[in-house]
């Protein structure tokens, strides 16, 4: 878990590099690449069946961080939750079968920060 708090911090400390409008659609790249992680793990192990349902989940998460680019950062820190709610169910019941036993306590984390940071952005008025 102190991992994902690490690069957590660190991947906000390079959001902190690009300039001010950059910032959430930087964000909403690695929400893109976190969530079609399971995606991909769950492609290695086709007997699982889980494959659609992961992609459907990834699209959706990727979806509505993107809709925060146009409407609210609140957007955004709702799907990193959403996406840290996927990791903590892939924890704690049978859809995490086959995935590696640290990513999902790499990710919640790491989904907490960046959520944290989002909604803390969309409460101050950025």
């Amino acid at each position: 878990m102190l991992k994902g708090l690490l690069v957590g911090g660190v991947t906000l400390g390079v959001a902190a590099v690009f300039p001010e409008v950059l910032v959430f659609p930087f964000l909403a790249v690695v929400l893109g690449v976190m969530s079609g992680a399971y995606p991909g793990m769950a492609m290695a192990d086709p007997q699982s069946g889980s494959s659609p349902l992961h992609w459907f989940v990834a699209v959706f998460l990727t979806t509505l961080g993107l809709a925060g680019l146009w409407a609210s950062p609140v957007l955004l820190g709702v799907a990193f939750l959403l996406h840290c709610l996927w990791s903590f169910l892939h924890h704690a019941t049978a859809y995490g079968d086959g995935f590696p036993e640290g990513f999902p306590a790499f990710s919640i984390p790491f989904d907490l920060v960046l959520a944290g940071f989002a909604l803390y952005v969309w409460s101050a008025g950025g």
